[in-house]
């Protein structure tokens, strides 16, 4: 468990020039709303150990979450490459890239966010990022297939099911989409079927 903010700033402070100190203020000043300080201890980190993936995505999150998302992008992506498409960390790029609204940056994201379901399909916020950039570039379809993905894993088959179906009728045939919206479809509909009372209740 992490200390709260005001306990850790006291815990280390600016006297303490540790790498785990830069580490702990970073997250504190942060989380307590100070984006400037917790920029310079990400700094501090990231000019220790320039390649550290990990430091270079704390730095990207910090300017992403103080709304400076196309700042976040060079040290995002530098930590997506450095962390070889580390999941976590490829999910937090393709969301900074979206979030910057530039359609330029769209296709980028689709692929980094590809790549991430595609080394952790059990990221709910990585389908939601991804059916955010499938709307925004107009692929409808895919972007049904994201949320299908993202209510099986919470259990929402009435939504998985109906949001598989409108990717079937629209994926081109057979292939590796379409294939995995019949899986969602089918799944959803059994367990509709095992549990039809369940299902009569939820509207």
């Amino acid at each position: 468990m992490s200390l709260p903010a005001p306990r850790t700033l006291q815990s280390y402070p600016p006297s303490d020039q540790s790498i785990y100190a830069h580490y702990a203020r970073a997250y504190a000043y942060h989380k307590s709303g100070y984006p400037d300080k917790a920029d310079a201890e990400a700094d501090a980190l990231v000019k220790a150990k320039p390649d550290d993936p990990y430091f270079l995505e704390i730095k990207g999150q910090i300017l992403l979450e103080a709304g400076r998302p196309v700042e976040s992008l060079v040290p995002l992506r530098e930590a997506t490459e450095g962390s070889r498409n580390n999941p976590l960390i490829a999910t937090t790029f393709g969301h900074a890239l979206i979030a910057t609204e530039n359609k330029a940056n769209y296709p980028e994201a689709t692929k980094v966010l590809r790549t991430a379901v595609g080394r952790d399909d059990q990221n709910p916020f990585a389908w939601m990022q991804l059916g955010t950039v499938y709307e925004l570039t107009g692929d409808t379809a895919r972007a049904a297939l994201a949320t299908a993905e993202r209510a099986s894993m919470g259990g929402d088959m009435r939504t998985a099911s109906a949001s598989a179906q409108y990717a079937l009728a629209n994926i081109p045939a057979n292939t590796p989409d379409w294939i995995r919206a019949q899986d969602i479809a089918m799944a959803a509909q059994n367990e509709m079927d095992d549990n039809p009372k369940q299902y009569k209740r939820r509207r």
